[in-house]
């Protein structure tokens, strides 16, 4: 039995208050992180949180031993917790691939699918990770200072959640003989919902296969074609293909680029590719990731000349840097996008995502 030494777990509560504004902004960053990990397998995730464990809930690592003197605030997995709700055991597993591909994995306070396969086990539980930064991204500037700081992160379907959610509160003082009842009764509820997973998984499935199996009606099928191309996120071919099919976009943002003060600038094929690969990780990045948003922001940028005010704007507020700026069209709606879906932007970590190497190429830094 670990005996607690309450003058100890005070200690370590103040030190955990002195730093409550780092963890809390590390709960932040980390789920900004593990969400752009995830989005970019294009694995839909129905729902992410992140905290940091209120102050008054902060006791002891239960692995300490009592003669200890000095509990390090490193040793307590929980202080910062990240939440994943998928839709499918399925997301579970691949999700899991990420995570330890990108963290390094505390396997003796860590639960993995593998696990959970035993047969005997009781409940629908979830799968849970200590985690800590790999050595490599904890060697960047931007995530030293959390190089010490584990994390729990939990991966849950939604029925997952269910059961930790429900579960808990049939937890009453009863006998035993009804202790047991309940019990079994738990099991076999558990049991329903794991094969709901699994069901709900096969369903999706063979719904796919038979959405794509059966042809659009003659009367509406430029309709229906339309809005699938509107709504469904698009890859690099079909925004790509959208640029394409409006050539009066290319010369109509390179002018407006040289009209806000920029200089003319030709790119070459390949640069003006480069700069087009810019533009969809930022777009995507930003949330505007279908064909109906781009093309609702550019005619938002349209609208009373927003798009070379914008532009004007960015090219004063760096008067000395921008006159050797290149700014092709591609960079030109990528520079738009920087500015004005910043509030979304600046929680993502934009040296990962590659968009701060996008945004230092147009300013000449190759």
């Amino acid at each position: 039995m670990i005996v607690l030494d309450r003058r100890h777990v005070d200690e370590l509560s103040i030190r955990y208050v002195e730093k409550l504004s780092l963890y809390e902004e590390y709960a932040s960053r980390v789920r900004n992180l593990v969400q752009d990990l995830i989005e970019r397998e294009d694995i839909e995730v129905y729902s992410i949180e992140g905290w940091a464990k209120p102050p008054v809930d902060v006791v002891r690592a239960p692995g300490a031993r009592g003669d200890e003197r000095d509990v390090e605030l490193g040793s307590v997995p929980d202080l910062v917790t990240v939440r994943v709700l998928l839709r499918f055991p399925e997301d579970v597993y691949k999700v899991e691939e990420i995570i330890q591909s990108e963290f390094d994995v505390d396997h003796s306070r860590s639960i993995t699918s593998s696990g959970l396969e035993d047969p005997f086990r009781f409940g629908y539980p979830a799968v849970v990770y200590t985690l800590a930064l790999s050595t490599n991204r904890s060697s960047l500037r931007e995530w030293g200072k959390y190089r010490d700081i584990s994390f729990r992160l939990e991966l849950r379907t939604m029925l997952q959640q269910a059961w930790a959610t429900i579960a808990p509160r049939v937890n009453l003082n009863v006998d035993s003989v009804s202790e047991k009842k309940l019990k079994r009764r738990l099991v076999r509820l558990a049991a329903l919902l794991e094969e709901a997973d699994e069901g709900f998984l096969s369903l999706w499935e063979e719904a796919k296969e038979v959405a794509v199996l059966v042809p659009p009606s003659s009367d509406s099928a430029e309709l229906r074609e339309t809005t699938l191309t509107a709504e469904r996120i698009f890859g690099e071919e079909e925004l790509y293909a959208f640029f394409k099919a409006e050539p009066n976009l290319m010369s109509r943002w390179n002018s407006l680029a040289v009209k806000a003060g920029f200089p003319i600038f030709v790119p070459a094929p390949d640069y003006l590719k480069e700069s087009f690969d810019y533009l969809y990780l930022i777009l995507r990045t930003a949330g505007i990731d279908t064909i109906s948003e781009v093309r609702r922001f550019l005619e938002e940028m349209e609208e009373n000349e927003l798009g070379l005010q914008q532009l004007r704007t960015i090219r004063e507020a760096f008067a000395k840097e921008s006159s050797a700026w290149r700014v092709d069209p591609f960079s030109a709606i990528f520079l738009l996008v920087l500015n004005l879906k910043w509030d979304v932007l600046k929680d993502k970590d934009l040296v990962h995502l590659n968009i701060k190497r996008g945004s230092d190429r147009i300013g000449g830094i190759d």
